[in-house]
């Protein structure tokens, strides 16, 4: 793995540990990425097992009509 990635890894983790659940904004914001790309990564982590995904909402929740 390259380097970028572990450390970027390492700190999507520390933005994690201790605080449960945790919206995708918050993890962008905190990690000074954009929402999707937060998402993207979250993905791919989920994929490994070290993440759970464990919400969605459609949408109605974000004004969509």
């Amino acid at each position: 793995m390259d380097g970028w990635w572990i450390e970027l890894e390492r700190d999507i983790l520390k933005c994690l540990e201790g605080r449960g659940v945790m919206p995708v904004e918050e993890v962008a914001r905190h990690l000074e990425l954009s929402e999707s790309a937060a998402a993207s990564l979250l993905a791919l982590l989920a994929r490994e097992g070290k993440v759970r995904i464990c919400a969605v909402e459609g949408p109605s929740a974000i004004g969509e009509r």
